[in-house]
């Protein structure tokens, strides 16, 4: 996919605001688009409704999925263009937020493939699921435990509410049609530990064993009755994040309750994921990592607390070494409501392991990257929402409660804004204002994504009633995605790629400083690797052309990085 715009800047906003202007107000679908805006498309399911879209940058509809029950939250693009979801399910054993119990699997016309349903008196799946390489699903569910099951672990009877949700991961193995083998399990339910009672299991101090689960932290009595009470107080971790590193064989969890991630090892057995032994670090289903609030763990207060009701905790990978990227929702933080996202640069030794705390917190003591870099109160979601670094650079966020994503480039400017038009009770004319629309997450979707080759990827009509014009078109080119220019890594240290060229068409490079001052040109057609290990640190901006006699002249595009 190239997604051609006018490169007559004022004129794409103007197409974007004036003729929103003639018509009413833009409050739904495309708000701003710039011409640096990446070509990707963008998945996501409404909260309020039953279908699950594909959109360019222009808030056009790609494909749709029409399925039956809302999301119970997320939805997945496959490498051969299916779509994995879960689905919102009640049964009445479980009334949490986030509540799913059933994934299924559609082809892209929109025909099941496979169903699982995650709902028991005991069980229920719930916010996210992680697709592994081998095509197994890790799924997060509740476990349901008594308040007797928690005294008899350590818990303070006064904190012990009459149920207790306890987080338990699951590795699917899919069955044919339907239905799924467990073929891995792990939960904190298996490493606790408490210091109120030495003759009851677990016996010790919290803050000498980071690696295990204060079975008194953030446990709260059931006093509002059912519904929000269950959530409230059942709810003991309310876990809305997993996410996979297979290359590490490790998964890293967010759990909005006790504002905290944790990395976990998956290469134990699910024996050696029940003990504290094990496993490639040897330590069983032990906590590896964990970040975000010390309190939980007894080497902090209220003072060393950075996450605030966090979700979509992701690893990223870096040439500087291992991230975790984080939508901090900002909820209940000491100066205000307001949210950030951010990196957190995971610490390992030589060998790759994680180091051990000797007396004091998890490291690092603050996050590598925030955004914004000071407080915004109109950036601001109290649930829901997620952040992902793109491989070009750029940044994509999901300003969930609102319906809002809206993407980054490199140096942190805007280039794209959208508001979901979908809400609860139907779909949003432009000019209405949007509420009850919010999002759980929003997905890139890369045009060389190869769930999408030999595709019909003709744009439909914007998503909004009576939409605002646009003066942006997509040249599907034969339903085959094409390159889209990318440079990585972003930041850089020693060597710069630039790739995803055109294949049969030479691309004239220009890279300069800051200061205007060439450092580099060439000429390439795939990829080119450039070598940057005596560069100062600071922004620099390649521009592409086409390099040939018709097309020099044409608008450029620009790839902006850092070096450091």
């Amino acid at each position: 996919m190239s997604v051609r715009r006018s490169h007559n800047i004022p004129w794409v906003l103007c197409a974007l605001v004036c003729g929103a202007q003639a018509s009413g107000q833009t409050t739904v679908g495309t708000l701003n688009l710039s011409s640096n805006a990446n070509q990707d498309y963008v998945l996501f399911s409404p909260n309020g409704a039953e279908t699950t879209h594909i959109i360019d940058k222009c808030g056009r509809q790609i494909h749709q999925w029409e399925t039956d029950g809302r999301p119970g939250l997320m939805a997945y693009f496959t490498d051969n263009g299916d779509l994995v979801r879960t689905r919102r399910h009640q049964t009445g054993e479980f009334l949490g937020g986030g509540i799913g119990g059933i994934i299924e699997r559609f082809d892209w016309e929109g025909n099941m493939l496979w169903t699982d349903t995650l709902a028991s008196p005991s069980h229920h799946q719930h916010h996210d699921i992680a697709i592994m390489p081998n095509g197994n699903i890790l799924a997060i569910l509740w476990e349901k435990w008594f308040a007797e099951d928690a005294i008899a672990r350590g818990q303070l009877p006064e904190l012990a509410s009459e149920e207790v949700w306890v987080t338990r991961v699951f590795e699917l193995a899919p069955l044919p049609g339907t239905g799924s083998e467990v073929v891995w399990s792990w939960s904190p339910w298996e490493h606790l530990i408490q210091n109120t009672d030495p003759a009851l299991p677990n016996y010790g101090e919290p803050s000498e064993h980071p690696e295990r689960f204060d079975i008194n932290f953030e446990a709260i009595a059931e006093s509002w009755g059912g519904g929000f009470g269950q959530e409230g107080a059942y709810d003991w971790m309310h876990v809305n994040s997993i996410h996979y590193h297979p290359e590490r064989d490790e998964i890293v969890l967010s759990s909005r309750h006790w504002n905290e991630i944790w990395v976990i090892d998956h290469s134990t057995t699910t024996d050696e994921a029940a003990g504290s032994s094990g496993g490639q670090h040897g330590k069983g289903g032990d906590l590896l990592w964990r970040w975000g609030n010390p309190a939980a763990y007894g080497q902090g207060d209220e003072n060393d607390q950075t996450f605030f009701g966090q979700h979509d905790a992701q690893f990223i990978d870096d040439d500087e070494g291992l991230y975790i990227s984080v939508y901090n929702n900002g909820i209940g933080r000491p100066d205000g409501s307001y949210s950030t996202v951010h990196h957190i640069a995971v610490p390992l030794d030589a060998n790759g392991g994680y180091p051990g705390t000797s007396g004091s917190a998890f490291e690092p003591n603050a996050a590598a990257w925030t955004y914004p870099t000071t407080p915004d109160s109109s950036f601001y979601s109290p649930n829901i929402s997620g952040y992902s670094l793109l491989p070009d650079g750029h940044h994509l966020i999901c300003q969930g409660a609102d319906g809002r994503f809206f993407e980054l480039d490199g140096t942190g400017d805007l280039v794209w804004e959208y508001i979901n038009p979908i809400t609860n009770t139907g779909t949003l004319a432009q000019g209405s204002n949007p509420v009850q629309n919010g999002v759980f997450r929003a997905t890139a979707i890369p045009a060389t994504h190869p769930g999408l080759t030999g595709r019909d990827l003709t744009p439909g009509a914007p998503l909004e009633l009576n939409p605002s014009p646009l003066d942006c078109s997509v040249d599907v080119g034969g339903a085959v995605a094409s390159p889209t220019a990318e440079a990585w890594p972003n930041p850089a240290r020693t060597a710069l790629t630039i790739g995803h060229l055109q294949p049969d068409q030479p691309t004239h490079i220009e890279i300069f400083d800051a200061t205007g001052h060439m450092k580099w040109n060439g000429i390439a057609t795939h990829e080119i690797t450039v070598d940057i290990r005596f560069w100062p640190s600071g922004l620099y901006v390649a521009i592409l052309r086409p390099w040939n006699t018709d097309a020099h002249h044409s608008a450029p595009r620009t790839l902006k990085f850092l070096v450091r």
